[in-house]
């Protein structure tokens, strides 16, 4: 083993016995990114020069384009990299190798989700051609950008459904028992501001219902002729009722 292979073996750091990898330099790296420009101006000359051969009918043309650009851009934001990369220091970072490698790859899947998200956003009207080359280009240089763009898609046409509601019902009266003209307040879910309450056939006075549903106090009525204990029920505007049997007794005023 040479010395500039040693010194090469020792910057890329440790490697376990009986495993192995392809260490890329910066130039490496820089020329497999000119590789991949080349390819993709040839095909794209291509492209132009031979339309009826090469170019597919719409939309297919369009996702096509789209993922050129889109893997362009991926090349451009590789190359912006390798020119950052200090050459002083520790020298070059060998664990963003797959990084570069697969950035003309990322970008043109980022180049093809572009024309699915936006088509899936803008489902009844065309979408803009230089638009979404520019688009695509913008999200095969950055990653970050394209995944918060998915993000917000997702929210829009996947929307996660809520924890399920109560229905209406009432759970509770408080208290059991009372003289006409005392509070009473009934608990329970979905109760609307008209709703009614009726203890046996007589309604509670002056009822008042909580923003949320769950709440509604009023004035004990006075008793029907014969009733003790009854029934507690809450009856909405739509007409429909829940109850309590034989929750609430009224007692004689002291």
């Amino acid at each position: 083993m040479d010395q500039a292979t040693a010194a090469q073996t020792q910057k890329a750091g440790p490697q376990s016995p009986g495993t192995s990898r392809i260490v890329f330099s910066r130039a490496g790296i820089f020329t497999y990114d000119l590789v991949i420009v080349a390819v993709l101006v040839v095909l794209g000359a291509l492209y132009v020069e031979f339309p009826f051969r090469f170019a597919p009918a719409d939309p297919v043309k369009l996702v096509i384009e789209s993922m050129w650009f889109g893997s362009l851009g991926g090349v451009v934001i590789s190359l912006k990299g390798i020119y950052d990369h200090s050459a002083g220091g520790n020298g070059w970072d060998h664990s963003f190798n797959l990084w570069h490698l697969g950035r003309p790859i990322s970008g043109a899947v980022a180049g093809l989700m572009t024309v699915v998200l936006l088509k899936a956003i803008n489902a009844n009207g065309e979408l803009t051609t230089p638009v979404v080359y520019a688009a695509a280009f913008i999200f095969g240089t950055q990653e970050r950008r394209f995944f918060n763009f998915l993000y917000e898609v997702a929210r829009l046409i996947v929307q996660v459904p809520e924890e399920a509601k109560p229905g209406f019902v009432v759970t509770g009266v408080q208290p059991a028992e009372g003289s006409p003209g005392s509070v009473i307040v009934v608990t329970g879910q979905g109760i609307e501001p008209t709703a009614t309450v009726k203890l046996g056939t007589a309604v509670v006075e002056k009822l008042v219902v909580s923003s949320d549903g769950t709440t509604a106090a009023g004035i004990v009525p006075s008793r029907p002729a014969g009733a003790e204990t009854v029934d507690v029920t809450v009856v909405n505007a739509a007409g429909k009722s829940a109850t309590l049997p034989a929750k609430f007794k009224f007692i004689d005023q002291a």
